[in-house]
């Protein structure tokens, strides 16, 4: 749950957790100043968002960003990306 359904979360540090305003997953990487600093699974560029932004990654987000990464990986290997 999330701080705007009423409930306080915190995720913590290495917990995946996807952003709803950006619609991206990301890895909590610090908490700090009431913010969060995320970063996507495979790497990549850090973004900021609110804990009451963020919600628990399911199973299906994380396969997902998996199949999304191998996807990308296959395209660079080919050429194509």
């Amino acid at each position: 749950m999330t701080a705007a359904e009423g409930v306080e979360w915190a995720p913590r540090v290495g917990t995946l957790v996807v952003d709803v305003r950006r619609n991206r997953i990301g890895e909590v990487m610090a908490s700090t100043g009431g913010r969060l600093a995320l970063r996507p699974p495979a790497g990549g560029r850090e973004w900021e968002a609110f804990p009451c932004d963020v919600r628990p990654a399911t199973a299906g987000d994380q396969l997902s960003t998996k199949v999304t990464e191998v996807n990308d990986r296959s395209r660079r290997e080919q050429g194509l990306a």
